[in-house]
């Protein structure tokens, strides 16, 4: 965990289906290796912040397997894909 203690997702796209769903892609890195990823989310809310922007929340899943990432070790079947749950909230730029 001290050698790689943070993983990280960069957006690159944002695809509205027009029915409270979006498709999201971007970029997961995992112990220094980045790969992209698509994850499918539900709008869970929008509206005006304290600041006077613009929010929107949405929750979402994903699923990739370890050894895309580098890691090998068998902990048993249950632990080669991993599913990711995410609450990602945006902030609108104008």
């Amino acid at each position: 965990m001290s050698r790689y203690p943070e993983a990280t997702f960069k957006s690159t796209s944002f695809t509205a289906k027009g029915d409270g769903t979006a498709v999201l892609k971007g970029d997961l890195t995992l112990r220094g290796i980045t790969k992209p990823v698509s994850i499918d989310v539900t709008e869970i809310g929008e509206g005006p912040d304290p600041w006077g922007g613009q929010r929107r929340g949405f929750q979402g899943s994903t699923r990739f397997a370890l050894k895309d990432f580098g890691i090998e070790r068998n902990l048993g079947p249950a632990s080669r894909d991993v599913e990711m749950i995410l609450s990602i909230e945006g902030i609108r730029q104008d």
